[in-house]
């Protein structure tokens, strides 16, 4: 675009210079001329007074001749110094018509190359928009099948299209207001010299006509079109930009809603359990669009979960992994996640297990059954496995199930 626009600027540069060049070749044209015609007008004087001379005085003709032949020599060598003067003022013109032939010459290139770029850029965008497309059908097919589909498989396709998405052309920089205004700025400047010069152009058609300037005429009218080409050009690639960057705005605003969706999900359930364990001491987790725990909400403040003891972030971590097990109905395995918890939230914790392994699958791996079963569900001395009354729990002594050979 900075090239772009450079470029517009040495075009508009350069028939500016043409431009101020032919006017004063036409100018000085129109002076020559004038003067041939007053040198003419006072040969044409300087005869009929000769006549009106050698008719008073028809006695002294020697006389008289030699004067009027002087004057004739002295007007003669006027002429030759005007003629030389219209000559130079021939050569002046000539060397200012080849140059606003070079740069309507380059005027044409530069509208050529500009041509090209745009052709690249239209087929670039529509690569880009057919990729879009296709990467909107697969994300609406993903959240049709998330009901059915494990959200680590649903994790690794979101990444693979947040990489196709990151491998598209991405514009250079972001416009600003004050970007767009500077621009509104040069076209209004560019299209107030437009203005003028056309103005000029009218003022300078009629000296034009006179000195047979109809070849620098078709030159001019070819360098103003050359000129509103590369303008429109300009406006174009300015759309598109635009377009572009609306383009890329939208597919980030859809992939933060989609990241953020699951843990707008989650967060309620997870801070209505764990307020009833702290008992109303905490108010509300607060989770990030990437599912990660931003804080805890504490008098209406957000408070860093690294200022948690360790067992109440242990028993948070338990409370996000069965929400995020139940909401997706898989199995979700604890590896003795709660050695740091005290007997109370150790029997709000059974209780909440023993409720949730009616919905979905919960194997625990600990040394310390009682801290998860009732004194009627443990495993028997001498017996490997035991149900509970409702079928629901099942303990399992692994040293006892578990031979080596």
């Amino acid at each position: 675009m900075t090239a772009l626009r450079a470029r517009r600027l040495q075009l508009t540069a350069a028939l500016d210079t043409a431009r101020a060049t032919a006017a004063k070749a036409a100018t000085e044209c129109t002076l020559a001329e004038e003067r041939g015609r007053t040198s003419q007008a006072a040969l044409e004087t300087a005869t009929v007074a000769r006549d009106a001379e050698l008719a008073r005085f028809p006695e002294s003709l020697t006389i008289e001749l030699s004067a009027a032949q002087a004057a004739a020599a002295v007007a003669s060598e006027e002429q030759k110094t005007i003629a030389t003067e219209v000559a130079s003022l021939e050569s002046t013109i000539a060397e200012q018509t080849a140059r606003i032939e070079a740069a309507v010459s380059g005027a044409r290139a530069a509208v050529g190359r500009a041509h090209a770029e745009l052709e690249v850029a239209e087929e670039a965008r529509t690569t880009v928009l057919k990729e879009h497309a296709a990467e909107g059908g697969r994300r609406e097919a993903l959240r049709k099948q998330r009901e059915s589909q494990d959200l680590q498989g649903a994790e690794t396709k979101l990444r693979e299209a947040s990489d196709r998405r990151d491998a598209l052309p991405v514009p250079g920089g972001v416009v600003t207001e004050a970007d767009v205004t500077a621009a509104r700025n040069a076209e209004a400047a560019v299209r107030a010299d437009l203005e003028r010069i056309v103005s000029e152009i009218h003022k300078t058609h009629g000296a034009l006509e006179q000195v047979g300037g109809a070849v620098a005429r078709e030159r001019l009218r070819d360098a103003i079109e050359a000129f509103n080409l590369a303008e429109c050009h300009e406006r174009e690639i300015e759309a598109d930009y635009e377009a572009w960057l609306l383009l890329l705005q939208q597919m980030k605003e859809a992939d933060a809603a989609q990241a953020s969706n699951l843990g707008q999900v989650l967060a309620p359930a997870i801070a209505g359990k764990f307020e009833a364990l702290t008992r109303k001491r905490y108010e509300n987790v607060r989770l990030t669009a990437q599912l990660g725990t931003e804080g805890i909400v504490v008098g209406g403040a957000v408070r860093a979960t690294d200022r948690l003891s360790v067992g109440t972030r242990e028993q948070l971590s338990t409370l996000y992994r069965l929400s995020l097990a139940e909401y997706l109905e898989t199995t979700v395995v604890l590896d003795d996640q709660l050695v740091q918890s005290d007997d109370t939230r150790m029997d709000w914790f059974r209780a909440l297990l023993a409720e949730k392994a009616r919905v979905f699958q919960i194997i625990v791996f600990t040394c310390r059954p009682g801290d998860y079963l009732p004194a009627s569900g443990k495993a028997s001395k001498g017996k490997a496995a035991r149900t509970g009354t409702d079928d629901s729990i099942r303990a399992i002594n692994l040293e006892l199930a578990i031979q080596r050979r």
